[in-house]
Protein backbone atom coordinates (compact mmCIF):
# COMPACT_ATOMS: atom_id res chain seq x y z
CA UNK A 1 0.00 0.00 0.00
CA UNK A 2 1.39 3.51 -1.26
CA UNK A 3 1.57 6.54 1.78
CA UNK A 4 -1.23 8.05 -0.17
CA UNK A 5 -3.36 5.09 0.21
CA UNK A 6 -2.40 4.75 3.96
CA UNK A 7 -3.50 8.13 4.18
CA UNK A 8 -6.58 7.81 2.46
CA UNK A 9 -7.01 4.63 4.57
CA UNK A 10 -6.76 6.47 7.68
CA UNK A 11 -8.98 8.92 6.75
CA UNK A 12 -12.26 6.51 5.92
CA UNK A 13 -11.18 4.58 8.90
CA UNK A 14 -11.86 7.79 10.77
CA UNK A 15 -15.31 8.77 9.31
CA UNK A 16 -16.40 5.31 10.16
CA UNK A 17 -15.72 4.84 13.73
CA UNK A 18 -16.77 7.84 14.37
CA UNK A 19 -20.36 7.61 11.72
CA UNK A 20 -20.04 10.91 10.42
CA UNK A 21 -21.19 12.27 7.60
CA UNK A 22 -18.82 14.22 5.21
CA UNK A 23 -19.31 17.63 6.73
CA UNK A 24 -19.21 16.52 10.21
CA UNK A 25 -16.17 14.90 9.92
CA UNK A 26 -14.30 17.75 7.86
CA UNK A 27 -15.78 20.25 10.39
CA UNK A 28 -14.03 18.76 12.72
CA UNK A 29 -11.10 17.79 11.24
CA UNK A 30 -10.72 21.73 9.97
CA UNK A 31 -11.77 23.71 13.97
CA UNK A 32 -8.08 23.73 15.29
CA UNK A 33 -9.91 26.10 17.79
CA UNK A 34 -11.88 22.88 19.43
CA UNK A 35 -9.61 20.69 18.73
CA UNK A 36 -6.45 22.09 20.62
CA UNK A 37 -7.27 23.48 23.87
CA UNK A 38 -6.68 27.04 25.40
CA UNK A 39 -6.15 28.42 21.53
CA UNK A 40 -6.50 32.02 22.46
CA UNK A 41 -3.04 31.45 25.29
CA UNK A 42 -1.42 31.12 21.99
CA UNK A 43 -2.46 34.25 20.11
CA UNK A 44 -1.36 36.11 23.31
CA UNK A 45 1.53 34.83 23.27
CA UNK A 46 2.44 35.89 19.80
CA UNK A 47 1.92 38.81 20.89
CA UNK A 48 3.77 39.18 23.68
CA UNK A 49 6.77 37.72 21.84
CA UNK A 50 6.59 40.17 18.77
CA UNK A 51 6.36 42.75 21.10
CA UNK A 52 9.84 41.28 22.70
CA UNK A 53 11.27 41.10 19.10
CA UNK A 54 10.48 44.32 17.93
CA UNK A 55 13.07 45.66 20.95
CA UNK A 56 15.68 42.71 20.37
CA UNK A 57 15.36 43.19 16.45
CA UNK A 58 14.73 47.22 15.87
CA UNK A 59 15.84 47.48 12.44
CA UNK A 60 12.79 47.71 10.29
CA UNK A 61 11.46 49.47 7.80
CA UNK A 62 7.68 49.07 7.11
CA UNK A 63 7.21 49.33 3.20
CA UNK A 64 3.69 49.65 1.52
CA UNK A 65 4.24 46.83 -1.57
CA UNK A 66 0.93 47.30 -3.20
CA UNK A 67 -0.38 50.42 -4.44
CA UNK A 68 -4.01 49.17 -5.48
CA UNK A 69 -4.56 47.76 -1.68
CA UNK A 70 -2.27 49.96 0.18
CA UNK A 71 -0.86 46.71 2.20
CA UNK A 72 2.17 46.62 3.85
CA UNK A 73 5.03 44.46 5.26
CA UNK A 74 7.34 44.56 7.72
CA UNK A 75 11.44 44.21 6.13
CA UNK A 76 13.20 43.41 9.67
CA UNK A 77 17.06 43.10 8.86
CA UNK A 78 19.38 41.08 10.62
CA UNK A 79 21.46 41.67 13.59
CA UNK A 80 24.59 42.64 12.02
CA UNK A 81 22.76 45.31 9.83
CA UNK A 82 22.14 46.73 6.39
CA UNK A 83 24.61 44.63 4.26
CA UNK A 84 24.46 44.41 0.35
CA UNK A 85 22.73 41.14 -0.74
CA UNK A 86 20.85 39.64 2.54
CA UNK A 87 18.97 36.73 1.58
CA UNK A 88 15.10 37.35 2.23
CA UNK A 89 12.59 35.12 4.03
CA UNK A 90 9.54 36.38 3.24
CA UNK A 91 6.67 34.90 5.97
CA UNK A 92 2.96 34.56 5.11
CA UNK A 93 0.65 34.04 8.41
CA UNK A 94 -2.42 31.48 8.29
CA UNK A 95 -6.14 32.57 9.95
CA UNK A 96 -7.88 30.94 7.50
CA UNK A 97 -7.95 33.52 5.05
CA UNK A 98 -10.03 35.78 7.36
CA UNK A 99 -8.16 36.71 10.61
CA UNK A 100 -5.03 37.40 12.03
CA UNK A 101 -2.49 40.11 10.68
CA UNK A 102 1.34 40.50 10.55
CA UNK A 103 1.58 42.61 13.97
CA UNK A 104 1.27 39.21 15.59
CA UNK A 105 4.05 37.69 13.89
CA UNK A 106 7.34 39.99 14.16
CA UNK A 107 8.86 37.22 16.55
CA UNK A 108 9.59 34.95 13.01
CA UNK A 109 12.49 37.28 12.85
CA UNK A 110 14.14 35.78 15.74
CA UNK A 111 14.74 32.64 13.14
CA UNK A 112 16.62 34.47 11.02
CA UNK A 113 17.87 37.58 12.26
CA UNK A 114 21.42 35.63 14.04
CA UNK A 115 21.94 34.12 10.60
CA UNK A 116 22.58 36.72 7.90
CA UNK A 117 19.03 36.75 6.75
CA UNK A 118 16.06 38.96 6.13
CA UNK A 119 12.67 38.57 6.92
CA UNK A 120 9.52 40.22 5.12
CA UNK A 121 6.23 40.02 7.50
CA UNK A 122 3.74 40.32 5.10
CA UNK A 123 0.07 41.89 5.73
CA UNK A 124 -2.86 40.91 2.63
CA UNK A 125 -6.61 42.25 2.87
CA UNK A 126 -8.73 39.50 4.88
CA UNK A 127 -12.12 37.40 3.07
CA UNK A 128 -14.86 38.50 2.77
CA UNK A 129 -13.36 42.13 2.52
CA UNK A 130 -11.91 40.88 -0.48
CA UNK A 131 -12.36 37.43 -2.53
CA UNK A 132 -9.61 34.29 -2.60
CA UNK A 133 -7.90 35.64 -6.45
CA UNK A 134 -7.45 39.05 -5.00
CA UNK A 135 -6.20 37.64 -1.60
CA UNK A 136 -3.41 35.53 -3.80
CA UNK A 137 -3.07 38.63 -6.08
CA UNK A 138 -1.74 40.86 -3.21
CA UNK A 139 0.72 38.62 -1.40
CA UNK A 140 2.26 37.67 -5.16
CA UNK A 141 2.27 41.43 -5.31
CA UNK A 142 4.71 41.78 -2.25
CA UNK A 143 7.26 39.05 -3.57
CA UNK A 144 7.28 41.49 -7.01
CA UNK A 145 7.80 44.20 -5.10
CA UNK A 146 10.87 42.69 -3.05
CA UNK A 147 12.32 41.77 -6.18
CA UNK A 148 12.17 45.26 -8.14
CA UNK A 149 13.14 47.35 -4.97
CA UNK A 150 16.16 44.57 -4.05
CA UNK A 151 19.01 46.77 -4.72
CA UNK A 152 17.31 49.84 -2.96
CA UNK A 153 16.65 47.77 0.34
CA UNK A 154 19.83 45.94 0.39
CA UNK A 155 18.46 42.05 -0.88
CA UNK A 156 19.56 39.87 -2.69
CA UNK A 157 16.96 39.29 -5.65
CA UNK A 158 18.34 35.60 -6.38
CA UNK A 159 17.77 34.51 -2.83
CA UNK A 160 14.34 35.24 -2.37
CA UNK A 161 11.84 32.56 -0.39
CA UNK A 162 8.92 32.20 1.37
CA UNK A 163 7.03 30.27 3.92
CA UNK A 164 3.96 30.30 5.90
CA UNK A 165 1.81 28.73 8.14
CA UNK A 166 -1.68 27.08 7.75
CA UNK A 167 -3.29 29.33 5.05
CA UNK A 168 -0.22 30.81 4.40
CA UNK A 169 1.28 27.47 3.41
CA UNK A 170 -0.94 27.70 0.74
CA UNK A 171 0.25 30.97 -0.33
CA UNK A 172 3.42 30.12 -0.24
CA UNK A 173 2.50 27.24 -2.53
CA UNK A 174 0.67 29.49 -5.10
CA UNK A 175 3.79 32.22 -4.84
CA UNK A 176 6.02 29.64 -6.28
CA UNK A 177 3.75 28.27 -8.72
CA UNK A 178 3.50 31.67 -10.04
CA UNK A 179 4.47 32.33 -13.89
CA UNK A 180 5.97 35.25 -12.45
CA UNK A 181 6.43 36.13 -16.42
CA UNK A 182 3.06 36.22 -16.69
CA UNK A 183 2.49 38.52 -13.47
CA UNK A 184 4.02 41.28 -15.20
CA UNK A 185 5.91 41.81 -18.04
CA UNK A 186 9.24 42.83 -16.30
CA UNK A 187 9.67 39.90 -13.97
CA UNK A 188 11.69 36.59 -14.93
CA UNK A 189 9.68 33.30 -15.04
CA UNK A 190 10.61 32.25 -10.97
CA UNK A 191 11.64 34.75 -8.35
CA UNK A 192 11.42 32.32 -5.57
CA UNK A 193 14.20 29.86 -4.67
CA UNK A 194 12.11 28.30 -2.59
CA UNK A 195 8.86 27.60 -0.41
CA UNK A 196 7.88 26.40 2.64
CA UNK A 197 4.31 24.81 4.00
CA UNK A 198 4.11 24.91 7.60
CA UNK A 199 0.87 22.59 8.40
CA UNK A 200 -0.35 24.36 5.15
CA UNK A 201 -3.76 23.79 3.10
CA UNK A 202 -2.95 22.77 -0.17
CA UNK A 203 -6.60 21.78 -1.52
CA UNK A 204 -9.26 23.68 -1.04
CA UNK A 205 -11.95 21.13 -1.82
CA UNK A 206 -12.59 19.96 1.47
CA UNK A 207 -12.25 23.79 3.05
CA UNK A 208 -15.26 24.44 0.26
CA UNK A 209 -17.41 21.35 2.12
CA UNK A 210 -17.15 22.57 5.92
CA UNK A 211 -17.68 25.25 8.03
CA UNK A 212 -15.18 27.55 6.50
CA UNK A 213 -17.28 27.73 3.29
CA UNK A 214 -19.47 29.86 5.29
CA UNK A 215 -17.27 32.98 5.30
CA UNK A 216 -14.82 32.11 2.11
CA UNK A 217 -17.38 31.78 -0.24
CA UNK A 218 -15.10 29.91 -2.55
CA UNK A 219 -16.80 29.75 -6.21
CA UNK A 220 -15.54 26.56 -7.75
CA UNK A 221 -12.89 28.33 -10.14
CA UNK A 222 -11.38 29.53 -7.05
CA UNK A 223 -10.99 25.85 -6.20
CA UNK A 224 -9.59 24.46 -9.33
CA UNK A 225 -7.29 27.19 -10.19
CA UNK A 226 -5.85 28.50 -6.70
CA UNK A 227 -5.42 24.63 -5.49
CA UNK A 228 -1.85 23.98 -5.11
CA UNK A 229 -2.87 20.85 -5.19
CA UNK A 230 -4.31 20.71 -8.68
CA UNK A 231 -1.56 22.46 -10.41
CA UNK A 232 1.31 21.02 -12.53
CA UNK A 233 4.56 21.37 -10.34
CA UNK A 234 6.56 24.94 -10.85
CA UNK A 235 9.58 24.12 -13.31
CA UNK A 236 12.06 25.99 -11.09
CA UNK A 237 12.36 26.03 -7.28
CA UNK A 238 11.84 24.03 -4.44
CA UNK A 239 8.93 22.77 -1.73
CA UNK A 240 9.61 21.90 1.44
CA UNK A 241 6.59 20.33 3.08
CA UNK A 242 6.27 20.02 7.22
CA UNK A 243 3.36 18.94 9.30
CA UNK A 244 2.40 19.03 12.95
CA UNK A 245 2.38 15.75 14.45
CA UNK A 246 -0.66 16.18 15.79
CA UNK A 247 -2.50 18.03 13.32
CA UNK A 248 -4.96 15.08 12.38
CA UNK A 249 -5.51 13.19 8.78
CA UNK A 250 -6.75 16.06 7.02
CA UNK A 251 -3.44 17.88 7.19
CA UNK A 252 -1.40 14.95 6.24
CA UNK A 253 -3.42 14.31 3.99
CA UNK A 254 -3.54 17.85 2.67
CA UNK A 255 0.16 17.59 2.87
CA UNK A 256 0.56 13.92 1.24
CA UNK A 257 -1.71 15.75 -1.96
CA UNK A 258 1.06 18.56 -2.72
CA UNK A 259 3.94 16.27 -2.92
CA UNK A 260 2.31 13.49 -4.55
CA UNK A 261 1.72 16.36 -7.52
CA UNK A 262 4.82 18.51 -6.56
CA UNK A 263 7.06 15.36 -6.35
CA UNK A 264 9.60 16.49 -8.93
CA UNK A 265 10.42 19.74 -7.07
CA UNK A 266 9.09 18.77 -3.32
CA UNK A 267 10.90 17.26 -0.37
CA UNK A 268 9.02 14.44 1.10
CA UNK A 269 6.84 15.91 4.18
CA UNK A 270 7.96 15.46 7.18
CA UNK A 271 5.64 14.72 10.19
CA UNK A 272 7.38 16.78 13.15
CA UNK A 273 6.72 15.87 16.53
CA UNK A 274 5.28 16.84 19.02
CA UNK A 275 3.88 20.13 17.33
CA UNK A 276 -0.22 20.64 16.99
CA UNK A 277 -1.34 23.72 14.95
CA UNK A 278 -0.13 26.42 17.54
CA UNK A 279 2.94 25.30 18.95
CA UNK A 280 4.50 24.97 15.94
CA UNK A 281 4.22 28.40 14.91
CA UNK A 282 5.79 29.18 18.25
CA UNK A 283 8.79 27.15 17.48
CA UNK A 284 9.45 30.28 15.56
CA UNK A 285 10.62 32.29 18.23
CA UNK A 286 13.03 29.81 19.07
CA UNK A 287 15.85 29.70 16.44
CA UNK A 288 17.11 26.40 17.74
CA UNK A 289 13.78 24.75 16.79
CA UNK A 290 13.25 21.93 14.70
CA UNK A 291 10.94 23.63 12.27
CA UNK A 292 13.27 27.19 12.44
CA UNK A 293 16.21 25.36 11.27
CA UNK A 294 14.02 23.48 8.65
CA UNK A 295 12.94 26.78 7.04
CA UNK A 296 17.24 28.06 7.39
CA UNK A 297 18.19 24.77 5.96
CA UNK A 298 16.93 25.67 2.38
CA UNK A 299 18.47 28.91 2.22
CA UNK A 300 22.11 27.07 3.15
CA UNK A 301 22.41 29.71 5.97
CA UNK A 302 25.42 28.41 7.92
CA UNK A 303 24.16 26.84 11.32
CA UNK A 304 26.13 29.24 13.40
CA UNK A 305 24.60 32.55 14.47
CA UNK A 306 26.19 36.08 15.22
CA UNK A 307 25.49 35.28 19.30
CA UNK A 308 26.59 31.59 18.85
Amino acid sequence: MTDKEVTLARVNTGRQMQHMSDREYLDREYNNQAKVKNFKNYVGEWRALSATARSEIPNVKVLTYDQKSGQKLDLIFPLEGVTESLPVQVFFHGGYWKALDRELFYFVARSFADYGIATAVVDYELIPTIQMPELIRQCRESIAFLYRQSERLGLDNANIHCFGHSAGGHISAMCLATDWSQFAADLPDQILQSATGISGLYDLEPISNCFLQDDLHLSNEDVSELSPAYLDAPANGQMQIIVGSEEGPEYAKQSESLYRKWEPISLSPINMNPYNHFTIMSAFADPTSAPAQMVRQVIGSPEEGVRS
